[in-house]
């Protein structure tokens, strides 16, 4: 595409002139339109061109569109990455209940009497409800403390 704006004020002035209610006159114009681009070596394809693509650099819809769902792919792409990531690095504890049992059995070696009365609390209450996040961090961070395999 030629750049027109080198002549985009006279052709803005053709252009108006063609909204003329004389027939001769937009004949007139049309040749003189085609004359000035032909000036700089252009033609009328480019000014459709030029209108065209006149938002100044805007997207149009479709291609807003296509980049959103290249955008939308790529994160998804990227938080699976970093999921698969994540769960390889994971520590996978045993179920609650598991834990908690493991833990009752060695409560001998708990010197806390919160420690000793917290996991008391969930062997009983880990095998009939599931537990608070704080309770099941609590759990687990015991379960370490005791040298438990995880």
């Amino acid at each position: 595409m030629t750049d027109l704006t080198s002549i985009a004020p006279k052709l803005a002035n053709l252009i108006r002139r063609l909204s003329s209610n004389q027939d001769g006159e937009v004949v007139a114009v049309s040749r003189a339109i085609i004359r000035t681009l032909q000036g700089i070596g252009a033609d009328i394809h480019d000014v459709a061109a030029c209108i065209e693509h006149s938002a100044n650099g805007a997207l149009n819809e479709h291609e807003m569109q296509e980049i959103f769902d290249a955008g939308v792919k790529a994160g998804i792409k990227q938080a699976e990455q970093k999921l698969r990531g994540a769960s390889e690095l994971a520590v996978q504890f045993p179920s609650a209940r598991d834990m908690a049992m493991h833990c009752y059995r060695n409560l001998a070696e708990l010197r806390s009497e919160w420690e000793i009365e917290f996991i008391q609390n969930m062997a009983a209450w880990t095998r009939t409800r599931p537990l608070s996040v704080k309770q099941q961090a609590h759990l687990e961070k015991i379960y370490i403390k005791l040298r438990a395999r995880i």
